[in-house]
């Protein structure tokens, strides 16, 4: 006689469902980082080339930030800014100034900052939580 027993089979599946069960929690905190890193990516990258085109024109550019924000409510990841309509951000011609602010994306477990300088500087950090690769703590 060939073949596994009733017995062999559900231990089998025993082992497979306890594996299962123990890789989740490892499963979602990296779809929470993957998803925070794509967040950050997309903003840099926005904002450079709103900055890089107001230094282009020589002229003042408002960035639109509306259509950046992203509140999933499966990875509960979601965009707050410091920016509203009174205080848009706003990108001042051959200088590459701006008006300062942050825009957070807050996750589960960590909160990463895309930080905008006065002097138009553009950079992102992990303000709460453990740190994301290829990004710095605030």
């Amino acid at each position: 006689m060939r073949g596994y027993s009733l017995v062999e089979m559900l231990i089998a599946l025993a082992i497979t469902a306890s594996l299962g069960a123990l890789s989740m929690p490892l499963f979602s905190q990296q779809m929470e980082t993957l998803l925070l890193q794509q967040a950050s990516n997309r903003w840099l990258s926005y904002l450079h080339q709103v900055k890089a085109k107001a230094q282009k024109e020589q002229r003042s550019i408002v960035a639109k930030l509306v259509p950046l924000y992203s509140n999933s409510s499966v990875f509960k990841v979601m965009t707050e800014s410091t920016y509203s309509a009174a205080s848009p951000l706003t990108f001042y011609g051959n200088s590459g100034a701006a008006v300062p602010g942050h825009i957070r994306i807050v996750g589960d477990s960590r909160v990463v900052k895309v930080i905008i300088s006065s002097k138009g500087r553009i950079r992102s950090c992990v303000s709460l939580g453990p740190s994301l690769p290829g990004t710095s703590l605030c």
